[in-house]
């Protein structure tokens, strides 16, 4: 548990590290791709998401009809306004809130997956301003990180969803187990983004997936303190008139990620 912290935070130190990095090694011009990615994502999801949402809500409003209890002699005429308009807000607002819960999380593994090519070609370009090592480019190499990093962020997206129901189900059958549920969730979201960036430093060093699977599971506080730093950074503009984040966040996560793993793996060769 000791080790678990100590790599937490040194991660997450290592991805405020990479602001210099990203300045002083001239890799800033890949916050403006993320930053337009990021947007286009949002805009076309929120909308989406607020036309189901409505769907599913006026078709339960149809299916429950309220408009059908007559203005007197029903024991809810009284309410009758009430539950009309009421119901409808009350469904559109739990429907919103889910779909969002939801979606969020695809939201997550969708950008992680757009944006697969160039957190590759970055994660390249720190390693190289970094160590000195010579990567040239390969387009063959490329799609093929492409093919797993895709591979690698749909298989956590379906177990992070998996825990997600077990969790789900877990508090609604008893209740207090929120209390567990809502921290192990959250280092959970953290460790699977923090995994998906570690993985293009282990593909670009001969990893196998397998080989990939079993470093970064030996190294979970470095995974959840990149995912922690990155979704941090993704969390900022929702506060108001804020750029900084999305133009940043999945920078220092795949730079961080890149001088964790370089840490690591130095550290492992040491001892050999």
């Amino acid at each position: 548990m000791m080790k678990f912290f100590t790599d937490f935070f040194k991660a997450i130190g290592n991805c405020f590290k990479a602001f210099s990095v990203i300045f002083e090694k001239g890799l800033w011009p890949y916050s403006f791709v993320f930053l337009f990615v990021w947007i286009l994502l949002w805009v076309l999801s929120l909308y989406g998401l607020f036309v189901l949402a409505d769907g599913v809500s006026d078709w339960l409003s149809s299916y429950i009809d309220f408009n059908s209890i007559p203005e007197a002699g029903h024991w809810l005429s009284f309410a009758k306004p009430y539950l009309v308009g009421g119901f409808q807000f009350l469904i559109k607002l739990i429907f919103k809130f889910l779909f969002w819960f939801v979606s969020s999380t695809f939201l997550k593994y969708v950008l992680l997956m757009i944006l697969s090519p160039v957190f590759s070609l970055l994660s390249e370009h720190a390693d190289e301003k970094l160590t000195g090592n010579s990567y040239p480019f390969n387009l063959i190499q490329l799609l093929k990180d492409i093919v797993r990093g895709i591979s690698i962020n749909l298989r956590n997206m379906l177990l992070e969803y998996f825990f997600i129901f077990i969790c789900f189900i877990a508090s609604v059958i008893f209740p207090p187990l929120f209390i567990v549920t809502t921290p192990f969730l959250l280092f959970l979201g953290w460790y699977y983004v923090g995994f998906s960036l570690l993985d293009y430093s282990c593909e670009r060093h001969k990893y196998g997936v397998s080989k990939s699977i079993q470093f970064i599971k030996s190294n979970r506080g470095t995974a959840c303190g990149i995912g922690f730093a990155y979704s941090l950074f993704m969390a900022l503009p929702f506060l108001p008139g804020s750029v900084i984040g999305i133009m940043f966040g999945p920078s220092i996560g795949v730079v961080g990620s890149t001088i964790s793993f370089l840490e690591i793996t130095k550290k492992i060769d040491k001892t050999k």
